[in-house]
């Protein structure tokens, strides 16, 4: 009788044993990496917030530079605070453009990240940034591309 109970007794222990490294084996995280950096350089939202605040640059300085000719050899108070006028306007909606469109951006990016991080099943996505190391394998930062590619981001005013 004493054997038939220690023999269930070991048989039990090592079911639980078995059990425990089955367990381990399988409860990792999936972790993935995203280069934001990379992200809102390489996709296509990105690219185009980046031409349009150029083109509005340029022209904003073609603006400036007939503004000066117009009134150049004129140095008037008047004029002074034009071209002050004119260079506060210019930041101001800069400012403005660049806010949304990294608010834009942003917002795209934070949707791809999480609807990738569900459909795939990882436990959590973060900046290639705050790593120390880790294998180039669970780099997802073209896939976040590609969806955010697929998204209708808006970067041109309406």
């Amino acid at each position: 009788m004493f054997k038939n109970v220690l023999k269930l007794v070991l048989i039990i222990a090592m079911a639980a044993v078995v059990a425990g490294c089955q367990q381990q084996s399988t409860s990792g995280a999936k972790v993935g990496f995203v280069d934001t950096n990379k992200v809102f350089k390489d996709c296509k939202a990105g690219a185009e917030g980046m031409e349009y605040l150029k083109t509005s640059s340029e022209e904003f300085q073609t603006k400036f530079a007939e503004l000066q000719k117009s009134l150049a050899g004129n140095q008037t108070e008047e004029n002074t605070r034009k071209v002050q006028e004119a260079i506060g306007e210019y930041q101001n909606k800069m400012g403005a453009e660049q806010n949304r469109i990294v608010e834009a951006l942003q917002n795209g990016f934070t949707k791809a990240v999480d609807e990738y991080r569900k459909a795939n099943g990882y436990s959590a996505i973060l900046g290639t940034e705050t790593a120390i190391s880790y294998d180039e394998s669970a780099d997802i930062s073209d896939k976040i591309i590609e969806a955010m590619n697929k998204m209708d981001i808006k970067i041109k005013p309406e």
